[in-house]
Protein backbone atom coordinates (compact mmCIF):
# COMPACT_ATOMS: atom_id res chain seq x y z
CA UNK A 1 0.00 0.00 0.00
CA UNK A 2 1.31 3.44 -0.96
CA UNK A 3 1.01 6.16 1.71
CA UNK A 4 0.15 9.10 -0.53
CA UNK A 5 -1.49 12.49 -0.25
CA UNK A 6 -2.03 15.85 -1.87
CA UNK A 7 -0.77 18.09 0.92
CA UNK A 8 -1.48 21.82 1.32
CA UNK A 9 0.82 24.55 2.56
CA UNK A 10 -0.58 27.04 5.06
CA UNK A 11 0.62 30.28 3.54
CA UNK A 12 0.07 33.94 4.21
CA UNK A 13 0.15 36.70 1.60
CA UNK A 14 -0.16 40.34 2.65
CA UNK A 15 -2.63 42.60 0.82
CA UNK A 16 -1.18 44.35 -2.22
CA UNK A 17 -1.89 47.76 -0.64
CA UNK A 18 0.20 46.85 2.38
CA UNK A 19 3.89 46.37 3.21
CA UNK A 20 6.13 45.09 0.41
CA UNK A 21 9.37 43.17 0.69
CA UNK A 22 12.50 45.21 0.00
CA UNK A 23 14.53 44.05 -3.01
CA UNK A 24 17.91 42.46 -2.15
CA UNK A 25 19.86 45.19 -3.95
CA UNK A 26 17.13 47.60 -5.00
CA UNK A 27 15.14 47.73 -8.22
CA UNK A 28 16.86 50.69 -9.84
CA UNK A 29 18.18 48.85 -12.94
CA UNK A 30 15.33 46.30 -13.34
CA UNK A 31 12.57 46.64 -15.89
CA UNK A 32 8.94 46.32 -14.81
CA UNK A 33 8.58 42.74 -16.03
CA UNK A 34 11.55 41.61 -13.94
CA UNK A 35 10.26 43.42 -10.85
CA UNK A 36 6.91 41.63 -11.15
CA UNK A 37 8.68 38.27 -10.90
CA UNK A 38 9.96 39.03 -7.40
CA UNK A 39 7.76 37.77 -4.55
CA UNK A 40 7.39 40.92 -2.47
CA UNK A 41 4.26 40.22 -0.42
CA UNK A 42 4.30 36.55 0.69
CA UNK A 43 4.86 36.54 4.42
CA UNK A 44 4.99 32.75 4.99
CA UNK A 45 5.04 29.79 2.63
CA UNK A 46 4.02 27.38 5.38
CA UNK A 47 3.27 27.31 9.10
CA UNK A 48 3.43 23.93 10.85
CA UNK A 49 3.62 22.15 14.20
CA UNK A 50 6.71 20.46 15.59
CA UNK A 51 7.01 17.51 17.98
CA UNK A 52 7.25 19.94 20.91
CA UNK A 53 3.84 21.06 22.25
CA UNK A 54 3.18 24.72 21.57
CA UNK A 55 6.16 25.11 19.21
CA UNK A 56 5.42 26.23 15.66
CA UNK A 57 7.69 26.91 12.69
CA UNK A 58 6.85 29.54 10.05
CA UNK A 59 8.92 29.48 6.85
CA UNK A 60 8.85 32.18 4.19
CA UNK A 61 10.94 34.42 1.97
CA UNK A 62 13.44 36.65 3.78
CA UNK A 63 11.74 39.32 5.86
CA UNK A 64 14.08 42.14 4.80
CA UNK A 65 13.54 45.62 6.25
CA UNK A 66 9.86 46.43 5.87
CA UNK A 67 8.49 42.98 6.68
CA UNK A 68 10.84 42.50 9.61
CA UNK A 69 9.44 45.73 11.04
CA UNK A 70 5.94 44.41 10.35
CA UNK A 71 6.63 41.32 12.50
CA UNK A 72 8.25 43.41 15.25
CA UNK A 73 5.23 45.74 15.33
CA UNK A 74 2.79 42.80 15.54
CA UNK A 75 1.52 40.68 18.41
CA UNK A 76 1.65 36.97 17.56
CA UNK A 77 -0.37 34.36 19.39
CA UNK A 78 -1.07 30.62 19.14
CA UNK A 79 -4.63 29.53 19.90
CA UNK A 80 -5.12 33.00 21.41
CA UNK A 81 -2.19 32.64 23.80
CA UNK A 82 0.64 35.20 23.37
CA UNK A 83 3.65 33.62 21.64
CA UNK A 84 7.34 34.35 21.80
CA UNK A 85 8.98 34.83 18.40
CA UNK A 86 12.57 34.01 17.49
CA UNK A 87 14.09 34.20 14.03
CA UNK A 88 16.29 31.13 13.48
CA UNK A 89 17.08 31.57 9.77
CA UNK A 90 20.47 30.50 8.44
CA UNK A 91 19.94 31.83 4.92
CA UNK A 92 19.54 35.29 3.43
CA UNK A 93 17.08 33.81 0.93
CA UNK A 94 14.64 32.34 3.45
CA UNK A 95 13.17 33.23 6.81
CA UNK A 96 12.40 30.78 9.62
CA UNK A 97 10.47 31.96 12.66
CA UNK A 98 10.06 29.84 15.78
CA UNK A 99 6.85 30.59 17.70
CA UNK A 100 6.20 29.23 21.19
CA UNK A 101 3.19 29.45 23.49
CA UNK A 102 1.83 27.57 26.49
CA UNK A 103 -0.60 25.39 24.55
CA UNK A 104 -0.77 21.66 23.88
CA UNK A 105 -1.65 21.43 20.18
CA UNK A 106 -1.19 24.52 18.03
CA UNK A 107 -4.18 25.05 15.75
CA UNK A 108 -4.05 28.69 14.65
CA UNK A 109 -1.53 31.52 14.65
CA UNK A 110 -2.95 35.03 14.91
CA UNK A 111 -1.01 38.09 13.79
CA UNK A 112 -2.31 41.39 15.16
CA UNK A 113 -0.80 44.55 13.67
CA UNK A 114 -2.07 48.12 14.10
CA UNK A 115 -3.16 48.12 10.44
CA UNK A 116 -4.24 44.52 9.86
CA UNK A 117 -5.02 41.30 11.74
CA UNK A 118 -5.44 37.77 10.40
CA UNK A 119 -5.31 34.08 11.31
CA UNK A 120 -3.11 31.35 9.80
CA UNK A 121 -4.01 27.68 10.18
CA UNK A 122 -1.19 25.53 11.56
CA UNK A 123 -0.34 22.47 9.48
CA UNK A 124 0.63 19.11 10.90
CA UNK A 125 4.19 17.80 10.94
CA UNK A 126 4.93 15.07 8.39
CA UNK A 127 8.13 13.84 10.03
CA UNK A 128 6.74 10.47 11.12
CA UNK A 129 5.56 9.74 7.57
CA UNK A 130 9.09 10.08 6.17
CA UNK A 131 10.98 8.69 9.18
CA UNK A 132 13.46 6.01 8.15
CA UNK A 133 12.74 6.53 4.44
CA UNK A 134 15.12 6.95 1.54
CA UNK A 135 13.66 10.26 0.48
CA UNK A 136 13.91 12.53 -2.55
CA UNK A 137 12.31 15.91 -3.24
CA UNK A 138 12.06 18.42 -6.04
CA UNK A 139 10.28 21.53 -7.32
CA UNK A 140 8.59 21.34 -10.72
CA UNK A 141 6.46 23.48 -13.01
CA UNK A 142 4.71 22.17 -16.14
CA UNK A 143 7.24 19.40 -16.69
CA UNK A 144 5.85 16.67 -18.93
CA UNK A 145 4.10 14.01 -16.84
CA UNK A 146 6.08 11.26 -18.58
CA UNK A 147 9.31 13.02 -17.63
CA UNK A 148 8.19 13.10 -14.00
CA UNK A 149 7.29 9.42 -14.00
CA UNK A 150 10.60 8.43 -15.63
CA UNK A 151 12.55 10.61 -13.17
CA UNK A 152 10.85 8.98 -10.19
CA UNK A 153 11.09 5.48 -11.62
CA UNK A 154 14.80 5.84 -12.40
CA UNK A 155 15.65 6.83 -8.83
CA UNK A 156 13.43 4.19 -7.26
CA UNK A 157 15.00 1.43 -9.38
CA UNK A 158 18.64 2.53 -9.36
CA UNK A 159 19.01 4.39 -6.05
CA UNK A 160 16.47 2.76 -3.76
CA UNK A 161 14.33 5.89 -3.30
CA UNK A 162 11.05 4.93 -1.62
CA UNK A 163 9.63 8.35 -0.65
CA UNK A 164 9.14 11.56 -2.65
CA UNK A 165 7.89 15.08 -1.94
CA UNK A 166 7.06 16.85 -5.20
CA UNK A 167 6.38 20.58 -4.92
CA UNK A 168 4.36 21.87 -7.86
CA UNK A 169 5.03 25.53 -8.66
CA UNK A 170 1.66 26.63 -10.09
CA UNK A 171 1.60 24.35 -13.14
CA UNK A 172 -1.18 25.30 -15.55
CA UNK A 173 -0.97 22.23 -17.82
CA UNK A 174 -2.35 19.81 -15.21
CA UNK A 175 -3.32 19.62 -11.54
CA UNK A 176 -2.12 18.01 -8.33
CA UNK A 177 -4.38 14.99 -8.89
CA UNK A 178 -2.58 14.27 -12.17
CA UNK A 179 0.80 14.39 -10.44
CA UNK A 180 -0.49 12.11 -7.70
CA UNK A 181 -1.68 9.61 -10.30
CA UNK A 182 1.73 9.64 -11.98
CA UNK A 183 3.63 8.93 -8.77
CA UNK A 184 1.08 6.34 -7.72
CA UNK A 185 2.04 4.40 -10.87
CA UNK A 186 5.71 4.09 -9.89
CA UNK A 187 6.29 0.59 -8.57
CA UNK A 188 8.41 0.52 -5.41
CA UNK A 189 7.50 4.03 -4.28
CA UNK A 190 6.01 3.65 -0.79
CA UNK A 191 5.34 7.23 0.32
CA UNK A 192 4.76 10.50 -1.50
CA UNK A 193 3.21 13.93 -1.14
CA UNK A 194 2.28 16.31 -3.93
CA UNK A 195 2.44 19.84 -2.50
CA UNK A 196 1.11 22.86 -4.35
CA UNK A 197 3.47 25.87 -4.09
CA UNK A 198 1.66 28.69 -5.94
CA UNK A 199 4.30 31.39 -5.50
CA UNK A 200 6.59 33.48 -7.67
CA UNK A 201 9.83 31.57 -8.28
CA UNK A 202 11.81 34.73 -8.96
CA UNK A 203 13.49 36.37 -11.95
CA UNK A 204 15.70 34.47 -14.43
CA UNK A 205 19.29 35.55 -14.99
CA UNK A 206 22.71 34.75 -13.57
CA UNK A 207 23.73 38.04 -11.96
CA UNK A 208 23.90 37.97 -8.17
CA UNK A 209 21.01 40.40 -7.62
CA UNK A 210 18.56 38.22 -9.56
CA UNK A 211 19.81 35.01 -7.98
CA UNK A 212 19.37 36.51 -4.51
CA UNK A 213 15.78 37.44 -5.39
CA UNK A 214 14.85 33.80 -6.10
CA UNK A 215 13.48 32.87 -2.71
CA UNK A 216 11.12 29.97 -3.29
CA UNK A 217 13.61 27.15 -3.68
CA UNK A 218 15.40 27.97 -0.43
CA UNK A 219 12.10 28.27 1.43
CA UNK A 220 10.98 24.87 0.18
CA UNK A 221 14.32 23.35 1.20
CA UNK A 222 13.59 24.50 4.76
CA UNK A 223 10.03 23.21 4.69
CA UNK A 224 11.26 19.84 3.40
CA UNK A 225 13.93 19.64 6.08
CA UNK A 226 11.83 20.78 9.03
CA UNK A 227 8.34 19.51 8.21
CA UNK A 228 8.94 16.38 6.11
CA UNK A 229 12.37 14.77 6.10
CA UNK A 230 14.41 15.55 9.24
CA UNK A 231 14.01 11.93 10.38
CA UNK A 232 14.55 10.22 7.01
CA UNK A 233 17.33 7.67 6.63
CA UNK A 234 18.68 9.82 3.84
CA UNK A 235 17.58 12.67 1.58
CA UNK A 236 18.53 13.40 -2.02
CA UNK A 237 17.60 16.52 -4.00
CA UNK A 238 17.29 16.08 -7.77
CA UNK A 239 15.50 18.22 -10.34
CA UNK A 240 13.30 16.51 -12.94
CA UNK A 241 16.07 16.85 -15.54
CA UNK A 242 18.69 15.28 -13.23
CA UNK A 243 19.45 11.57 -12.80
CA UNK A 244 21.79 10.43 -10.04
CA UNK A 245 24.19 7.54 -10.64
CA UNK A 246 26.62 5.52 -8.52
CA UNK A 247 28.88 2.50 -9.16
CA UNK A 248 26.89 -0.61 -10.05
CA UNK A 249 25.61 -2.48 -7.02
CA UNK A 250 25.51 0.60 -4.79
CA UNK A 251 23.24 3.60 -4.28
CA UNK A 252 23.59 7.14 -2.98
CA UNK A 253 22.15 6.30 0.43
CA UNK A 254 24.62 3.46 1.12
CA UNK A 255 27.59 5.56 0.02
CA UNK A 256 26.39 8.59 2.00
CA UNK A 257 25.85 6.44 5.09
CA UNK A 258 29.45 5.18 4.94
CA UNK A 259 30.93 8.65 4.46
CA UNK A 260 32.66 10.55 7.27
CA UNK A 261 29.99 13.24 7.60
CA UNK A 262 26.89 11.44 6.37
CA UNK A 263 27.00 13.67 3.32
CA UNK A 264 27.71 13.03 -0.36
CA UNK A 265 27.94 15.46 -3.25
CA UNK A 266 27.26 14.43 -6.83
CA UNK A 267 28.97 16.44 -9.60
CA UNK A 268 26.92 16.87 -12.75
CA UNK A 269 27.59 16.77 -16.46
CA UNK A 270 25.38 17.39 -19.48
CA UNK A 271 23.83 14.58 -21.48
CA UNK A 272 22.20 15.30 -24.84
CA UNK A 273 19.53 13.47 -26.86
CA UNK A 274 20.38 11.49 -29.96
CA UNK A 275 19.23 13.12 -33.19
CA UNK A 276 15.69 12.29 -34.22
CA UNK A 277 14.70 10.68 -30.93
CA UNK A 278 11.76 11.65 -28.69
CA UNK A 279 12.53 14.12 -25.92
CA UNK A 280 12.77 11.87 -22.88
CA UNK A 281 15.41 10.89 -20.33
CA UNK A 282 16.21 7.65 -22.15
CA UNK A 283 17.22 9.49 -25.33
CA UNK A 284 19.89 11.53 -23.48
CA UNK A 285 22.71 9.09 -24.18
CA UNK A 286 25.15 11.52 -25.85
CA UNK A 287 27.92 13.57 -24.28
CA UNK A 288 30.72 15.88 -25.33
CA UNK A 289 34.24 14.79 -24.46
CA UNK A 290 35.56 18.34 -24.81
CA UNK A 291 33.19 20.16 -22.46
CA UNK A 292 34.75 22.06 -19.58
CA UNK A 293 34.61 21.47 -15.85
CA UNK A 294 31.78 19.55 -14.23
CA UNK A 295 28.85 21.65 -13.07
CA UNK A 296 28.02 22.36 -9.44
CA UNK A 297 26.97 19.24 -7.53
CA UNK A 298 23.71 18.03 -6.04
CA UNK A 299 23.73 16.05 -2.82
CA UNK A 300 22.53 13.29 -0.50
CA UNK A 301 22.50 13.78 3.29
CA UNK A 302 21.74 11.97 6.53
CA UNK A 303 19.43 14.65 8.02
CA UNK A 304 19.84 13.38 11.58
CA UNK A 305 23.60 12.78 11.37
CA UNK A 306 26.58 15.05 12.04
CA UNK A 307 25.10 17.79 9.86
CA UNK A 308 21.66 17.72 11.50
CA UNK A 309 20.20 21.19 11.83
CA UNK A 310 22.26 22.64 8.98
CA UNK A 311 20.27 24.38 6.27
CA UNK A 312 20.39 22.78 2.84
CA UNK A 313 21.52 24.72 -0.20
CA UNK A 314 21.07 24.06 -3.92
CA UNK A 315 24.59 22.68 -4.22
CA UNK A 316 25.50 21.59 -0.70
CA UNK A 317 25.90 22.90 2.82
CA UNK A 318 27.19 26.43 3.37
CA UNK A 319 30.82 26.41 4.49
CA UNK A 320 31.31 22.71 3.73
CA UNK A 321 33.57 21.65 0.87
CA UNK A 322 32.25 19.22 -1.73
CA UNK A 323 32.25 15.59 -0.63
CA UNK A 324 32.62 13.79 -3.97
CA UNK A 325 33.36 10.09 -4.34
CA UNK A 326 34.61 8.22 -7.40
CA UNK A 327 31.90 6.94 -9.69
CA UNK A 328 29.14 9.12 -8.22
CA UNK A 329 27.45 11.97 -10.05
CA UNK A 330 24.37 12.97 -12.00
CA UNK A 331 23.38 13.31 -15.63
CA UNK A 332 21.86 16.70 -16.45
CA UNK A 333 19.48 15.93 -19.32
CA UNK A 334 19.69 18.94 -21.60
CA UNK A 335 16.28 18.93 -23.26
CA UNK A 336 14.20 17.84 -20.26
CA UNK A 337 13.21 21.43 -19.73
CA UNK A 338 10.55 24.05 -20.31
CA UNK A 339 13.39 26.47 -21.25
CA UNK A 340 12.19 29.00 -18.66
CA UNK A 341 15.73 30.17 -17.89
CA UNK A 342 17.30 30.11 -21.37
CA UNK A 343 17.05 28.22 -24.67
CA UNK A 344 18.71 24.87 -24.00
CA UNK A 345 18.57 23.76 -27.63
CA UNK A 346 21.56 25.94 -28.49
CA UNK A 347 24.33 23.34 -28.50
CA UNK A 348 24.68 22.61 -32.22
CA UNK A 349 28.40 23.46 -32.26
CA UNK A 350 29.27 20.62 -29.89
CA UNK A 351 30.65 17.36 -31.21
CA UNK A 352 28.73 14.63 -29.45
CA UNK A 353 29.40 10.93 -29.01
CA UNK A 354 27.50 8.03 -27.46
CA UNK A 355 28.02 7.51 -23.73
CA UNK A 356 28.04 3.71 -23.12
CA UNK A 357 27.61 4.11 -19.35
CA UNK A 358 24.49 6.26 -19.69
CA UNK A 359 23.12 3.92 -22.34
CA UNK A 360 23.66 0.91 -20.06
CA UNK A 361 21.85 2.60 -17.18
CA UNK A 362 18.95 3.71 -19.32
CA UNK A 363 18.58 0.26 -20.90
CA UNK A 364 18.28 -1.24 -17.41
CA UNK A 365 15.37 1.03 -16.46
CA UNK A 366 13.52 2.40 -19.48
Amino acid sequence: MVWKSITPLSFSVLPSRFHRRDAPHGFSDWDEKTRELVDDNTLFYDVFRTSEPGRVIAVGPPLKGTLRRFIKDSILSINGVPASVLEISQSRRASILELKAEVQEAVVVTISHPQVSFNIAVNSSMLSKYAGRKSMFTLSRNNDLKWIKDWARFHVETQGVDAIVLFDNASDQYGSADLSEVLDGVQGLKVFDVVSAPFQYGPPGDDRARINARYLQFGLFEITRLRFMAHSEGVINMDIDELAYTPEGTNVFEIMKNSDLGFLTLPGSWRYPSDGTPVCHASHNMHSSVEGLQMQPKWCINPSGQLAGKSWRTHGIQGLSHQNQDGCGFFHCRMISENWHYNRSEYSKLTLEKDPFAQHLFDSVF
